[in-house]
């Protein structure tokens, strides 16, 4: 930028109000000391940031002791206080924090707490109510509750914590929805197969929204998501190929493209994480085919060297792509 045009934008902000004179002699001392403002907010953020959820770790800790041990002491009474009413609490807490900037990573930790005490306390609700708990239709309930809470959470204050609840929330109420259509009345080979395509849906879904929050201001859990996609998704994918004698054709065929598609991804994505679970997933789909048909007389030793040639040119060319195309992505 040259040096007219960035004194004209300085001069331009300052007619509209949106910085003070304070302000620009503050960057100006702090950038002629050679430290920029984003490092320094990154450094005080990165040390009290940890300190906070450490804190918030113990308090939760300190509330999961608590009703352990005197569970069966408490009345009906202290069972929901100390749980929804703790959840509620500590949101109300963060929401009031949310007001003040300087506390706004202090909110965090009690919307945190909130999310993880949250589900107990409508558990314990339901169980007062006289609902069967253990039930998938309880399941749906419960978490349907929890994802609408944080989605408008989210809409109201744009955190990204109610970003990351909303999705861990929704998974569940996935996972019982599909349970509670499903039922009982499967066998047990195929509510593994129920599982598999879930894990399966649950992946591709994880990829999907890594890829609509990078341009977001929920890009910090576009990492995130694409490590926990990819893994569901090539995991699912290659159990559902199956196993000799019973091995399913069809997925045993799509496989390759699959996780070939997920390696060259990692390019134009700038992806790490589907590189490196592209590469284990590759590694381990070739070990799967040498085990299922090369396992009986000479054919096996030698198609185990040949896996071991196989492995060591997807490593290198693994290492090759993550030097010239990621090194500079975290």
């Amino acid at each position: 930028m040259e040096k007219q045009q960035l004194l004209s934008e300085i001069s331009q902000a300052a007619t509209a109000g949106i910085v003070t004179q304070n302000e620009v002699l503050g960057a100006y001392e702090k950038g002629s000391s050679g430290v920029l403002p984003q490092q320094e907010d990154a450094k005080h953020l990165g040390l009290s940031g940890v300190m906070y959820y450490i804190g918030g770790a113990v308090i939760f800790l300190g509330i999961s002791v608590l009703l352990f041990q005197n569970w069966d002491n408490f009345n009906t009474f202290t069972k929901i206080a100390s749980t929804f009413g703790v959840a509620v609490a500590a949101y109300l807490v963060g929401i009031l924090m949310e007001k003040y900037e300087e506390y706004r990573s202090v909110s965090q930790v009690f919307f945190l707490i909130s999310a993880l005490v949250s589900p107990v306390g409508l558990y314990v609700i339901l169980d007062k109510l006289g609902l069967d708990v253990s039930t998938a239709s309880v399941g749906v309930l419960v978490f349907l509750i929890l994802t609408a809470i944080y989605l408008a959470s989210f809409y109201l204050y744009r955190r990204t914590i109610f970003t990351l609840f909303s999705i861990i929330f929704g998974t569940i109420l996935f996972h019982y929805v599909v349970g509670w259509i499903v039922g009982e009345s499967l066998s047990s080979d195929n509510l593994v197969k129920v599982f598999e395509y879930r894990v399966l849906a649950i992946g591709l879904m994880y990829l999907c929204l890594g890829y609509y929050f990078k341009e977001t201001s929920q890009k910090a859990l576009t990492g995130v998501l694409y490590a926990f996609g990819s893994l569901g998704f090539l995991g699912a994918a290659l159990a559902l190929g199956g196993w000799q004698p019973n091995q399913n054709v069809f997925w045993e065929l799509i496989y390759p493209l699959l996780v070939f598609g997920v390696i060259f991804l990692s390019i134009p994505l700038k992806s790490k994480s589907f590189l490196t679970f592209g590469s284990l997933f590759l590694i381990g789909y070739i070990l799967k085919l040498t085990g299922e048909y090369f396992t009986e007389g000479l054919g096996w030793p030698l198609a185990l060297v040949l896996s071991g040639l196989v492995i060591m040119v997807v490593g290198y060319y693994a290492v090759k792509i993550n030097k010239k195309y990621l090194t500079t992505i975290s």
